[in-house]
């Protein structure tokens, strides 16, 4: 019995050293996808970028693409970039620009999700192993050990605490993310349709 009590709180123990590796690991996704979001985003000024389209200054647009390295400007020198004045060809390339980019921002945002939705049922896995500690310890002490049952609902309970505090700002860091993504794509797409819109005749 005093193995499997003993074995029970090494679990408990166990599950706490995950959930704080999980954090650091969760810290260091948030701190570089804040890192790329930034200089791959930007700050892009839709309407800027419409007066050029607008006015057909294409040596504008492509100067103003150089020197902008962003997700909407990356798109406008792919279109720029292709040899058929086609609207379907340019769409093709641009689908296929959006493709690669989204798969390199979304590096480690299924990570984030994944710690959002689980990292609290894996503190709960421990709070469990620690009450069930607590209970095996006063079984077999038959209440001379109250101390001991008391430290373990307390360390049972901070697992649940610290799977929650992984939980949290992960998920709150993956909405963030995911939104900007979106966000970031919808003016994209704006970008090629009003460009095909001008630049096919």
């Amino acid at each position: 019995m005093a193995n499997w009590i003993q074995f029970m709180g090494l679990g408990a123990r166990g599950v706490m050293v995950i959930l704080l590796l999980l954090s650091i690991w969760s810290v260091a996704i948030m701190i570089d996808r804040r890192q790329v979001f930034k200089r791959e985003l930007g700050n892009v000024k839709f309407d800027e970028v419409k007066k050029i389209i607008n006015a057909k200054n294409w040596d504008l647009l492509k100067s103003w693409a150089e020197s902008n390295p962003s997700f909407v400007a990356g798109a406008v020198l792919t279109a720029m970039a292709v040899d058929s004045k086609e609207s379907e060809t340019i769409d093709r390339a641009m689908q296929g620009y959006f493709t690669e980019q989204k798969l390199k921002l979304e590096k480690g945002l299924n990570l984030l999700a994944t710690f959002a939705a689980n990292a609290a049922f894996i503190g709960l896995l421990g709070t469990v192993m620690g009450i069930i500690q607590s209970f095996g310890i006063l079984s077999s002490q038959q209440g001379s050990a109250m101390n001991a049952v008391m430290f373990g609902l307390a360390e049972a309970l901070v697992t649940t605490a610290i799977g929650i505090f992984v939980a949290v700002p992960a998920a709150i860091a993956y909405n963030h993310f995911a939104q900007k993504l979106r966000n970031a794509t919808l003016e994209a797409s704006a970008v090629r349709d009003y460009f095909i819109s001008k630049a096919v005749r």
